[in-house]
Parts: C-alpha cells; sequence; structure tokens
C-alpha cells in the first residue's frame, strides 16, 4: 500500500511517522517547507510521548517527485 501525506505538521507528522513504521506501508510525506523535508528525510519523524516511535517516510516538497 502506499499513502501519501500531504502536510507534516503536528498532524500530518503523527500519521506519518506511525504509518512509517508499518511493513507492507510505503510512506510519502509532502510539504512545502524544504527544511522541513530535508530534517525528515536526514532523521526521519521521531515523536515522543507516552511513548515514543520513529518512522522514516520518504519526503519530499515537489509534487512531481510523488509516485503515480
Amino acid at each position: 500500500m502506499r499513502i501519501c501525506i500531504v502536510g507534516c505538521g503536528a498532524v500530518g507528522s503523527l500519521f506519518a511517522a506511525n504509518l512509517a513504521t508499518l511493513d507492507d506501508v510505503e510512506v510519502w510525506a509532502f510539504d512545502l517547507n524544504q527544511a522541513h523535508v530535508d530534517a525528515i528525510a536526514a532523521h526521519g519523524l521521531r515523536l515522543v510521548g507516552a511513548g515514543e516511535v520513529t518512522g522514516r517516510p520518504h519526503a519530499t516538497s515537489r509534487a512531481d517527485e510523488l509516485p503515480p
């Protein structure tokens, strides 16, 4: 399954990080903030709270880089 999360603020990052931990899910994070995209690509998305999750979605700020 392939999923694209559009906008990686608080809510988008929550979904992208958790979905990216699943085995059969290819997650793409699309955001216009290039610095945020670069950080996701380099370090993944780390969520810390009651537990800790680190997901590594693909990240881009260019719509033409998203797969069909």
